[in-house]
């Protein structure tokens, strides 16, 4: 699906401001701080409902305005939808097609992968990272994940809530245990689900790591359960119920539950070496590159559709023949928008360009 054109209103450092977006390919041209970072969220609180630098949505309106609104339209074989997503009085509201929709409605509709030099994160920070891209790219490709994800969020936080009053002694511990077989049949689902995308993207990974910087290595994607077994032949429900059982009095202790899909990780691995540890910061920066370039080929290979790719600053991190192999990379995306603070070249010469100063539109 493309975005042909969206309208912002107090929206960061926005105003009212109208973009129409080429077909194909898109540049963002500007100086720093003038927004077009802002306008690639923009973009992506429409495809997924949420920032993806911010939590709250207050942070994210004019200053000194009361509200913030979004509206985009997109096209796919012919059929146009509008999206809108507003903020104000500590309400937010999505629409789609002038009708009333939660953010789950959103997920997986447009289809969005973006990339920019904050997510060298998703191979230097933490776990939390790693499992947000993870849950996000999946639940993209599949709602039954997305529906499993949120039930073992909602069994999650009961199960803490209980283990928190009995850490109290206002109940018994063992009232909890309804929600501690929630936990662990739609956390074993869970974990299953996310061991089946890795090894469906790792070769991809790997091919994509090795155009990007121009050798070969031998890359590995797996993933790091915290204190139970996955292993060939394990049963993934039983064995993180014999970790939470085993530990179950430093649990109440604790209050929360210690043992799931919540606090798993992976490792990207390049011939058996931790890239988090050992990697230079160009192996991990085309490491990024090369999961993100995997995520869009997957989606596009299980939907039938390229997602919108949004790609920010990331050739100002890249060497001269990283940034040729990644262009020629891309080239094969249906719909890219990228922002730049210098003209860039892309494969494709249809390349639309949009020049933004102090939050205006040139």
């Amino acid at each position: 699906m493309r975005i042909q054109k969206i309208h912002l209103t107090n929206f960061r450092n926005f105003d009212d401001v109208d973009v129409e977006f080429g077909e194909h390919r898109n540049l963002i041209l500007g100086a720093n701080a003038q927004g077009k970072t802002n306008l690639l969220e923009s973009i992506h609180i429409l495809g997924v409902g949420r920032s993806h630098r911010d939590r709250k949505d207050a942070n994210l309106v004019r200053f000194e305005e009361p509200f913030y609104r979004i509206e985009g339209i997109f096209e796919h074989i012919g059929v146009k939808t509008r999206i809108e997503v507003s903020y104000g009085e500590e309400r937010k509201r999505i629409r789609i097609n002038g009708k009333d929709a939660k953010p789950v409605d959103l997920i997986g509709l447009v289809g969005i992968v973006i990339s920019s030099p904050d997510d060298i994160d998703l191979v230097k920070g933490s776990p939390g990272f790693r499992r947000t891209f993870l849950d996000m790219a999946i639940s993209q490709m599949s709602k039954e994940y997305l529906v499993t994800l949120q039930r073992y969020v909602r069994a999650l936080t009961q199960r803490n809530l209980l283990l928190r009053a009995a850490q109290e002694r206002r109940i018994d511990a063992s009232e909890a245990t309804t929600w501690t077989q929630s936990v662990v049949e739609l956390g074993a689902m869970v974990v299953r689900k996310r061991v089946a995308y890795l090894e469906e993207i790792v070769s991809q990974v790997s091919e994509n790591f090795a155009f990007i910087s121009g050798k070969t290595s031998d890359i590995k994607l797996t993933y790091d359960p915290r204190g139970y077994g996955i292993g060939e032949g394990t049963d993934i429900a039983v064995s993180l119920a014999n970790a939470l059982n085993a530990h179950s009095d430093l649990e109440i202790r604790r209050g929360h539950t210690l043992y799931g899909p919540h606090v798993d990780d992976f490792k990207l691995l390049s011939d058996d070496r931790d890239i988090r540890q050992f990697g230079s910061e160009g192996e991990q920066r085309t490491a990024v590159l090369a999961l993100r370039c995997a995520e869009t080929n997957a989606m596009g290979e299980r939907l039938g559709r390229y997602p919108l790719v949004l790609l920010d600053d990331v050739f100002a991190e890249l060497d001269e023949a990283r940034a040729g192999a990644l262009t020629a990379l891309i080239s094969k995306f249906d719909q890219i928008v990228l922002t730049s603070s210098r003209p860039a070249r892309l494969a494709d010469d249809d390349m639309h360009r949009i020049t933004i100063t102090g939050g205006r539109i040139g």
